[in-house]
């Protein structure tokens, strides 16, 4: 099974950051560690933590990753009895959850 690299990098930087400059490098090297942690729910089914934005600022969600979906940049969380579809923009850390 091919698998596919979740970096937002891969495509056009939609900011107006140009992909060498330092943010953009900060915001790659961010991301590594974001991706490692998604990547880690999906196949071990570990639960996590995510820091997202959403329209009132920032907030807090807990569940596991069911897809991953590169074309589109977003992944699905499935929480206690629901779900919902997460764009990797809006994401903006994740730690393990206890």
């Amino acid at each position: 099974m091919n698998k596919q690299h979740l970096s937002p990098m891969t495509a056009p930087d939609l900011t107006g950051n140009d992909p060498g400059t330092a943010a953009a490098v900060q915001e790659k090297e961010n991301w590594s560690d974001v991706e490692r942690e998604l990547s880690r729910s999906l196949e071990k089914h570990v639960k996590i933590s995510l820091t997202v934005d959403t329209a009132h600022g920032t907030g807090q969600l807990r569940g596991f990753v069911t897809v991953i979906n590169t074309y589109l940049k977003e992944i699905k969380l499935r929480e206690e009895d629901d779900w919902q579809w997460i764009r990797f923009d809006d994401i903006r850390s994740v730690q393990p959850s206890v």
